[in-house]
């Protein structure tokens, strides 16, 4: 089997139950060989409607950055769930637009006044043009990655940005948990991407920005977050709280489980 990506081998990375996942031996992608694509609701939905205090705290970050790299304008949100990051946007200016198959989410969204296309992002078609297009923890539960940022690409105005955040596959934590990786995920995630991998998906486009943290490091407020935890979620507090140093450290190393990209359109 030869990478999607690079076109060089794969090997296996690992098997979990019936899932095999194979890894790329250059740019470190990977595949899940098993896994069903999603399709209709999500069985996450009602994690964001519980934990939505802790999705603004995590989203808040992304606003600031996305803030400090372009103006207000228009963008649409590829698997906008319960719209959540695109209301935060659209308190800063932003016309906002969301994709999300499951109805569920779709409803919700729109009752915050997020205009939201209860359809699979592939059979959507827009003939506008946006100024950012959001895949937030979307691309590995998609059927074509490649395919994906293609028509993206083409939705998006010149020099518009393609915002991409998903788990890291070449993070510290995944290469020394291997198959044990809490965010490996094969029910649900078709892919692994590392950054070398999520580059060359990128060719077409300049990478302007970079984020790999950890832990609590991942939220806007950490601090905040701690606190949240502790109040409503103890078990996740204690855990937060004594990998909190750790979790930096991987930040600051650039070697953290979340990977953040978000390149400009050449």
């Amino acid at each position: 089997m030869n990478c999607p990506i690079c076109k060089h081998k794969m090997l296996i990375f690992g098997k979990i139950q019936y899932y095999i996942i194979y890894r790329c031996s250059n740019c470190g992608f990977g595949l899940t060989s098993g896994t069903k694509l999603q399709k209709g609701d999500y069985h996450r939905d009602d994690t964001y409607k519980e934990e939505e205090k802790l999705f603004r705290n995590i989203f808040s970050k992304r606003v600031k950055i996305i803030d400090k790299l372009m103006k207000p304008g228009k963008v649409l949100e590829i698997g906008s769930s319960t719209g959540i990051f695109l209301s935060l946007l659209q308190e800063k200016g932003w016309q906002v637009r969301g994709v999300e198959p499951s109805r569920v989410a779709a409803k919700i969204a729109e009752a915050r006044g997020i205009p939201v296309l209860a359809e699979g992002f592939e059979k959507i078609r827009l003939t506008e043009k946006y100024d950012l297009i959001i895949l937030n923890h979307t691309l590995e539960h998609l059927e074509d990655p490649i395919g994906v940022t293609k028509k993206a690409k083409l939705m998006l105005s010149p020099k518009g940005y393609l915002y991409i955040d998903l788990p890291n596959f070449g993070s510290l934590s995944a290469k020394a948990m291997k198959k044990r990786w809490p965010l490996l995920l094969p029910s649900e995630h078709l892919w692994h991407f590392t950054e070398k991998s999520l580059r060359l998906l990128l060719k077409d486009f300049k990478v302007v920005y970079v984020n790999k943290s950890s832990g609590i490091w991942d939220y806007g407020n950490p601090a905040k977050g701690l606190i949240q935890s502790l109040i409503g979620r103890k078990k996740r507090f204690f855990k937060e709280f004594f990998t909190a140093k750790p979790s930096w450290m991987l930040s600051k190393l650039g070697k953290g489980s979340d990977l953040m990209v978000i390149a400009r359109k050449r």
